[in-house]
């Protein structure tokens, strides 16, 4: 009897599999998220309940330390999607001519401006000269600090000693009073009850006074690799759908959130709940016309205070996953 030889064999195979209806081939998508501040609460939701896999989805979660890291790993094709990409290292790469794009709005910068309790400092205007505690620069909450600190006061770059920093660590600095003042997440400021601060102002209400509009500042995006979805054409609709699914899932069901916290970050349960009652305020999973109008004033935003360069092509910006994504059950 003749026997097949091995390479026939597997060519043959190979033949079958391209044979098979797209549908019966799983399709695998790599998803990135920032496994600290706000993208922990999100990432824990969508990976616990399982929101990508139920959209037929084979996914594997990939959890960078820094806030930047997501976007590079997208840049060196190394993840697919990241659910929260800072918006401004988005715009760097995508201006740069990187093959990536924007497909949600997923993270609001729901930040405030504060001080210590006893501090002389009263006002935003006299932050010049004084030690200001943000994130890495390049992240999105780094650039519209200095957006806001430049174009609602005169205090340009120059003016102030940028301090970078996660949360905790500016908040530690704050209280040894290394820095005169910092930009805090409203869920890190929800976790300091014991810490004695003043409000100088919110990121919601000086980006108001930028833009002239209501739409909130954009900390975090959905951003996707052209070439994944390119050879997935079925994937980005079903990973928005699950995006969005565990978006209207928080929202109604913040106990389960509290959970999925304790248990994908080992927080206690006071910390827990009180990050899962800011999820309405610190999420979103939306690209309509008004979301992508936002986006395109937050960049001219950025390129004002020398944050990006270039220009973001119109067909960065891509709305069809989320139009997609609701006729997805």
């Amino acid at each position: 009897m003749r026997r097949t030889r091995p390479a026939a064999a597997l060519l043959a195979a190979f033949l079958a599999a391209l044979a098979l209806p797209t549908a019966a081939r799983a399709e695998i998508v790599r998803v990135g998220y920032w496994s600290s501040g706000v993208s922990l609460g999100f990432g824990a939701v969508l990976e616990t309940g399982k929101y990508m896999e139920k959209e037929g989805l084979t996914v594997e979660y990939v959890k960078f330390p820094d806030v930047n890291a997501p976007t590079k790993a997208m840049a060196a094709g190394a993840i697919d999607f990241a659910i929260g990409a800072s918006a401004g290292t988005a715009f760097s790469v995508i201006a740069d001519g990187l093959p990536l794009s924007i497909v949600l709005a997923s993270q609001v910068a729901d930040l405030d401006f504060v001080v210590l309790e006893d501090s002389p400092i009263r006002t935003m205007a006299d932050l010049r000269t004084k030690k200001i505690g943000t994130s890495p620069a390049g992240s999105a909450t780094a650039v519209i600090t200095a957006a806001i600190l430049e174009t609602n006061y005169g205090i340009k770059a120059g003016d102030y000693q940028g301090v970078p920093g996660n949360d905790p660590r500016l908040a530690q600095f704050l209280a040894q009073k290394d820095i005169d003042a910092a930009a805090l997440r409203t869920v890190t400021i929800a976790l300091l009850p014991d810490m004695k601060l003043r409000k100088l102002g919110s990121f919601r209400e000086e980006w108001r006074k930028i833009t002239k509009s209501d739409a909130p500042p954009v900390l975090g995006v959905g951003l996707m690799r052209n070439a994944w979805m390119k050879e997935n054409p079925d994937g980005p609709a079903k990973v928005v759908a699950a995006m969005r699914k565990a978006y209207e899932f928080g929202r109604s069901d913040k106990d389960a959130v509290a959970r999925a916290l304790r248990e994908a970050a080992n927080l206690n349960e006071t910390d827990a709940r009180a990050y899962a009652a800011l999820w309405d305020s610190i999420y979103t999973v939306r690209m309509e016309p008004a979301d992508v109008a936002s986006i395109r004033q937050a960049f001219e935003v950025y390129k004002s205070v020398g944050a990006v360069k270039g220009e973001l092509p119109a067909s960065a910006l891509v709305t069809a996953p989320y139009e997609a994504s609701k006729a997805v059950r």
